[in-house]
């Protein structure tokens, strides 16, 4: 599956159109600053995988956001690994308004999370629902052009 653009074909006419009036002046500084702000975020969101665990899941909860057409679906997810240690774990992945994919994560799924950890959460870039056999990226599944 591609990556859903933010700027269609009409918005680089529309880019156009300002860039051959005065509008120039007004319009293309905040369309600059919110591009470059999208483009920030996206890059910000691609998590390193320099960490594995594995565990059951024993509480999930999901939500999406939307500022505009970009899209946050984010996850809480807590994980019981086989010493008993409770593992607070966030996915969070970047979406366009035509992204679809559902996330089937249930309570006491067996689990391997690629990722990083920071402070006591682990930041997940990869999960592995061993239970259903699907893997799911935090991967941006969204681009500005």
């Amino acid at each position: 599956m591609g990556k859903e653009k933010l700027i269609k074909w009409y918005g680089w006419i529309f880019i156009l159109f300002i860039c051959l009036t005065p509008l120039v002046i007004i319009f293309l500084p905040k369309l600059m600053l919110n591009v470059n702000r999208i483009n920030s975020l996206l890059k910000d969101s691609r998590i390193p995988e320099k960490q594995l665990i594995s565990g059951q899941a024993s509480q999930i909860s999901w939500h999406k956001t939307y500022d505009g057409d970009l899209g946050c679906l984010e996850g809480h997810i807590e994980v019981v690994d086989a010493q008993g240690q409770v593992i607070k774990c966030v996915f969070k992945k970047y979406i366009g308004p035509k992204f679809n994919q559902t996330i089937h994560i249930n309570h006491l799924d067996n689990l391997t999370m690629t990722g990083n950890f920071s402070g006591d959460t682990f930041l997940i870039r990869n999960i592995q629902n061993h239970t259903n056999n699907q893997v799911y990226s935090s991967e941006p599944a969204v681009s500005v052009y």
